[in-house]
């Protein structure tokens, strides 16, 4: 049985910073659009009960519920929809939360891992964005974002801000170019990460396990949960359609 919580009125989740195109590194706040106001929609779900936050108004609906609008042209807007039921059950998942914005629409899950730690599941699909955190919806720069990334996850980064240890990695036979790999990966405390890269249909697909805040620093293993998150990320290849 799905392992989440009794329903009720979620309250509202506290805003977190935007993640960098890499998933750490801080980004620049929202953009505004030629209105001048800031573009992003927050949600909140139970299992039975979607939560949408909008210029301080709730609209409640049921699960799987989208919103759809210009501002998030094509990216899916119910990301929280993407893993099925047996998929949320292998790693107890737990409240969801989804934050939409013009270049990403997120997830995320409260989860334990098959190595009894707990952290988070995020799903992801997004574009990249240029110096005004505008989305940059053409292919080629989205062929570019997920070559860096790929080289990242890959052959690891180390500068002055941020730094990628490889542990494992290797290309998958998911969309048109995929990769899975288990990282290390911060400013001064490392964590650990197991994530699922993908391109596919012009949209970049970010699944990965990560810990929680409170851990020890690189302590879990997720080598158990991968074909989990590969899994996962075919569900979110298939939702595109």
């Amino acid at each position: 049985m799905y392992n989440g919580p009794s329903q009720q009125f979620p309250q509202q989740p506290q805003q977190q910073p935007q993640s960098h195109p890499h998933q750490g590194r801080p980004a620049p706040s929202p953009r505004r659009g030629g209105t001048g106001r800031t573009i992003g929609i927050t949600l909140a779900a139970t299992t039975g009960v979607y939560a949408l936050i909008a210029g301080g108004f709730w609209l409640v609906s049921s699960p799987g519920a989208a919103v759809a609008g210009p501002e998030f042209e094509g990216l899916p807007t119910d990301p929280c929809s993407v893993p099925n039921g047996s998929q949320l059950n292998s790693v107890s998942a737990r409240l969801a939360s989804a934050h939409l914005t013009p270049s990403s629409s997120r997830c995320v899950w409260h989860v334990e891992w098959s190595d009894g730690s707990q952290g988070n599941l995020n799903v992801r699909y997004r574009f990249p964005v240029d110096s005004d955190n505008e989305p940059q919806r053409r292919a080629s720069d989205v062929e570019r974002e997920y070559e860096e990334r790929f080289e990242q996850l890959t052959e690891g980064e180390v500068d002055d801000y941020w730094t990628v240890e490889v542990q494992e990695s290797r290309e998958l036979d998911v969309g048109e170019q995929a990769v899975v790999a288990h990282v290390r990966e911060g400013y001064e405390d490392l964590r650990g990460k197991a994530e699922v890269l993908v391109l596919a249909d012009g949209v970049l697909i970010d699944v990965w396990a990560s810990e929680a805040w409170d851990e020890n620093p690189g302590r879990p293993d997720f080598t158990d949960d991968e074909d989990t998150l590969i899994s996962i990320a075919e569900s979110a290849v298939s939702h595109l359609g």
